[in-house]
């Protein structure tokens, strides 16, 4: 299987969104793992210790800014030449005020958990047309809506028909388009604690470490998941078992 990966992966052109130490760290780390280049975006502009290399780029970018990430096509195209797969791990958690929160707060939960992954599709499927790619979105899993805030559950809940709606809609330039749903995820980077498959036991915790999304992240960016398309892949350790 780890054979099969390098084989889909060396030499592509991978770009991920919204990387913070946690699982978009580590999403970066194991697609460098498989031969990937990587194109690392964040608002900070932060590569969290890695070199820039002719395979790593680092690139300050706001996801929810149109024409910033235009503009980071064209960057990212002039110095790699090709995107073939995108990860848009953009999101945000925060308290609200009141019961439901205010629709401010509304506005802004849908503008970074949803609007940014629309962004990131419209913009990177057009480098993608003629040769195909796919495009991984991150959302989160139903089972962490309950007792959350409601414009959080509201607009991730919203990835998942995006990610069909998208997928029906790019199906036509070979262009896959999936969604990751992780539970409860660990916030730092745990990747070489854990690499390969030193996880705690199913039974000892429910928290996920990033390299557990990482790793679905990966596989369904791959030419392995080739039959998958549409599918929203649910990575909380079993929470519906509890």
């Amino acid at each position: 299987m780890v054979d099969l990966l390098n084989e889909s992966l060396n030499g592509r052109t991978v770009i991920v969104m919204g990387v913070g130490p946690g699982q978009g760290m580590s999403t970066v780390r194991m697609f460098l793992n498989f031969g990937a280049k990587v194109a690392i975006v964040n608002r900070s502009g932060s590569s969290f210790g890695l070199t820039e290399s002719d395979n790593i780029k680092v690139y300050k970018c706001d996801a929810t800014d149109e024409a910033a990430v235009i503009r980071l096509k064209k960057e990212i195209l002039d110095d790699f030449g090709v995107i073939n797969s995108v990860v848009s791990n953009t999101g945000i958690w925060e308290p609200v005020t009141g019961t439901f929160g205010s629709l401010h707060e509304l506005e802004r939960n849908f503008k970074i958990n949803v609007e940014a992954h629309v962004i990131a599709i419209n913009v990177f499927s057009e480098a993608m047309k003629e040769e195909g790619g796919t495009i991984v979105l991150v959302g989160a899993s139903r089972l962490i809506y309950k007792g959350n805030t409601m414009p959080y559950s509201v607009s991730k809940s919203s990835v998942e028909e995006l990610t069909r709606i998208a997928a029906e809609k790019l199906r036509q330039y070979n262009i896959r388009v999936n969604s990751v749903a992780p539970g409860s995820v660990l916030g730092e980077d745990t990747y070489f604690n854990v690499f390969p498959f030193n996880y705690p036991r199913l039974a000892e915790r429910i928290t996920v470490e990033p390299i557990e999304v990482a790793m679905t992240t990966v596989f369904l960016s791959s030419n392995m998941s080739s039959g998958i398309d549409g599918q929203c892949i649910t990575v909380d350790r079993g929470l519906n078992a509890i």
